[in-house]
């Protein structure tokens, strides 16, 4: 099975340099697996490539979307730009999916506009693979700052789909992240999610989960409102950070902790290797027509890497379909209960 991937070698933290030595490895990784890349940056950048094996061919855009760019002009302004492109050649049938480690608002616009979203799909969420105890797919984690208790079903439901087919979970267990465990705990807003969530036979509905007990493994798949989620994903980001700081300075604050450090590096290695977010790379847009992967605005060569491995899964997996099909049996459930009604 051939994929091919549009990939956007713009507009992250790192060089296109970096980005592409990233899509290479991969491309050289996962060619027995039929992976095949565009990488699309512009000329200044496609020029100074290595020469590139059989399997990945380039595509030349004339403008790059920053970090700084309003995502609600990138379309108006900035339709050459390498991040467009990318979307324009999934939506033409020449790409099959789209990484990118540029801005996240603009792709997640340009997506949805282009790409479009799966028929039945109110609102596509961003999901961010999160490898604490047990890894889990936090969503909405950005995308939208709002949502009804509908709206956070259909993330609990794609959700549950993509953490069985890509993360590879039997029946994901589905947590609603609130301020208590109790059902009638949160704004009216989560109440009736957990009432929708409940009756829900589709999914695996565990309950509440606090904030205290997400590092611990409460769930597989954590659903909250965009607004939620980000601020969630950020602090647990600037944990791991401040944790890993900690830990450095502890191991150097004294002869006797630099031996410590240095009798349990192999441990503290492995520790680090299994939190790290590089290992998966980026994020997936559930509910998107095609598979859509914003990787970490901060990729290195590694972390896009995996995030490109990440939607080779997504691809093989028929993760898109099976969410289309959960959502039209859905769509079907609904208008039967209303004409019968």
């Amino acid at each position: 099975m051939k994929i091919t991937v549009a990939v956007d070698i713009m507009g992250g933290d790192n060089s296109a340099s970096e980005l592409a030595k990233g899509a290479l490895n991969a491309a050289s990784e996962f060619a027995n697996e039929g992976l095949s890349l565009i990488l699309v940056g512009t000329e200044e950048a496609i020029n100074e490539l290595p020469t590139l094996p059989e399997n990945v061919t380039t595509q030349v855009a004339g403008s790059v979307v920053y970090m700084t760019d309003d995502p609600c002009k990138v379309m108006k302004e900035k339709s050459d730009s390498s991040l467009v492109i990318a979307c324009k050649l999934c939506k033409d049938g020449v790409a099959d999916a789209v990484v990118s480690a540029g801005n996240t608002g603009a792709l997640f616009t340009a997506a949805s506009l282009i790409i479009r979203r799966i028929k039945g799909v109110r609102r596509a969420a961003l999901g961010s693979v999160l490898p604490l105890e047990t890894p889990f797919v936090l969503l909405d984690c950005g995308a939208n700052l709002d949502a009804t208790p509908e709206v956070l079903d259909l993330y609990a439901r794609m959700g549950s789909i993509y953490a069985e087919n890509v993360l590879g979970v039997e029946r994901p267990r589905v947590g609603l992240l609130n301020n208590g465990t109790e059902p009638h705990k949160g704004t009216q807003l989560y109440v009736d999610a957990h009432a929708l969530l409940s009756s829900d036979e589709t999914i695996n509905f565990v309950g509440n989960c606090e904030g205290k007990a997400i590092p611990f493994g409460c769930c597989d798949v954590l659903v909250c409102d965009g607004f939620t989620g980000n601020i969630t994903l950020k602090l647990i980001e600037g944990m791991a950070k401040f944790m890993s700081k900690t830990l450095r300075d502890l191991f150097h604050a004294s002869a006797v902790a630099t031996v410590a450090g240095a009798m349990t590096l192999k441990h503290t290695k492995r520790l680090k290797k299994r939190l790290d977010p590089s290992e998966y790379g980026g994020a997936p847009f559930l509910g998107l027509a095609k598979p859509v992967v914003k990787a970490h605005g901060s990729s290195d060569a590694y972390s896009f890497r995996s995030a490109i491995k990440q939607v080779l899964l997504y691809c093989k997996n028929g993760t898109i379909e099976k969410i289309a099909e959960n959502i039209a049996k859905k769509t079907e459930e609904s208008s039967e209960v209303a004409s019968n009604e």
